[in-house]
């Protein structure tokens, strides 16, 4: 009598989509992580295009930023909480309605940014600026 034996079966495991699997969670993770870039300070350049010359009729009004972040409006010096109230009392008094930033190179962006925003708030609509250089007025 012939004993016949029967074949082992193979328990090997497929690794094809454990690997699979794995590279999809490391491309999901490092899509949808955050990198986070360091902060530096950029000197901005300054382009081609030159001011355009100052009008000697007054149509606008004036309003200067000094390096030390120091406001100047119609050459008095003013806080940037009682900007709004003072613009309002010269747009009814002169009855402009532009405004002409000036400001140093050395003045923070967030004081130009919130001098904007004040002067759009009180209903001025044409803005205009002027780079202010360390040796002119």
């Amino acid at each position: 009598m012939l004993i016949t034996r029967k074949r082992r079966i193979d328990a090997g495991i497929d690794m094809t989509p454990l690997i699979d699997v794995v590279f999809q969670l490391l491309i999901f993770l490092m899509v949808s992580s955050q990198f986070i870039k360091p902060d530096h300070r950029v000197d901005l350049p300054t382009g081609p295009v030159t001011s355009a010359p100052v009008s000697k009729v007054k149509d606008s009004l004036a309003l200067v930023i000094e390096a030390d972040n120091r406001i100047l409006l119609e050459g008095s010096e003013i806080t940037l909480d009682a900007l709004p109230q003072k613009i309002k009392s010269l747009i009814q008094e002169t009855g402009m309605e532009s405004l002409e930033i000036r400001g140093d190179r050395k003045a923070h962006l967030g004081t130009f940014i919130t001098v904007i925003e004040t002067a759009r708030e009180c209903g001025i609509l044409k803005l205009g600026y002027h780079k202010k250089d360390d040796d002119s007025q």
